[in-house]
């Protein structure tokens, strides 16, 4: 949140920072937080760099990730196809 504090939420390296912690707490099994990093992280992406952007559309596929692993197929599949 320091980062948060100093460049703003919507500040292009916070948002790879939030990006960058969402693939961590994955790999640590923290499913749930990251599912909030990641939404946390859309947001600001779409905001900043628009819904077509190559780095929003990663998160949007990261997102798929967090709800496949979490058995939500119906919303992995959702994010899936709003990333193709």
């Amino acid at each position: 949140e320091r980062m948060v504090g100093v460049l703003g939420e919507e500040n292009v390296v916070t948002l790879l920072t939030l990006n960058t912690l969402g693939v961590q707490l994955i790999q640590n099994g923290e499913l749930e937080e990251a599912r909030k990093v990641y939404d946390r992280c859309l947001k600001g992406r779409e905001t900043v760099l628009g819904e077509d952007h190559k780095d929003t559309l990663m998160t949007m596929g990261n997102l798929g990730i967090v709800y496949d692993e979490l058995k939500d197929y119906e919303k992995a599949l959702e994010y899936y196809e709003r990333a193709l």
